[in-house]
């Protein structure tokens, strides 16, 4: 999977605006460039970018340097003075982070299977 395909994924599952509007790489851009108005998107699009350590959007992603990616971002979300608002937010990030390697995984064991 791509990062493009990974920032998609999570735009359609995760259940709450993720991306502004815009296309995987043009959202990067604003992001990276401070142009975005969230900055929980701003801090997760720019840290599964760096984590994976992209160099376009068409670049692979993998589960593990996604999730150390956001590792920062998961630990502060779990402090005790964190709105839970965002907790809930970064958990369902979580969640559909791990389900969208789930899905790839039986996607290319089905079509190993074809």
């Amino acid at each position: 999977m791509t990062y493009q395909q990974l920032v998609e994924f999570l735009d359609r599952h995760l259940g709450y605006p993720f991306l502004p509007d815009m296309a995987p790489d043009a959202a990067l851009r604003a992001a990276q460039q401070g142009g975005l108005d969230d900055a929980l998107t701003t801090e997760v699009l720019t840290a599964l970018y760096q984590g994976n350590q992209c160099k376009s959007v068409d670049d692979p992603v993998d589960r593990a340097r996604s999730f150390d990616g956001l590792a920062h971002l998961r630990l502060r979300s779990q402090a005790d003075d964190t709105d839970p608002a965002v907790f809930r937010k970064v958990l369902k990030l979580s969640q559909e982070l791990d389900n969208a390697f789930d899905q790839e995984l039986i996607r290319q064991r089905d079509a190993a299977l074809s």
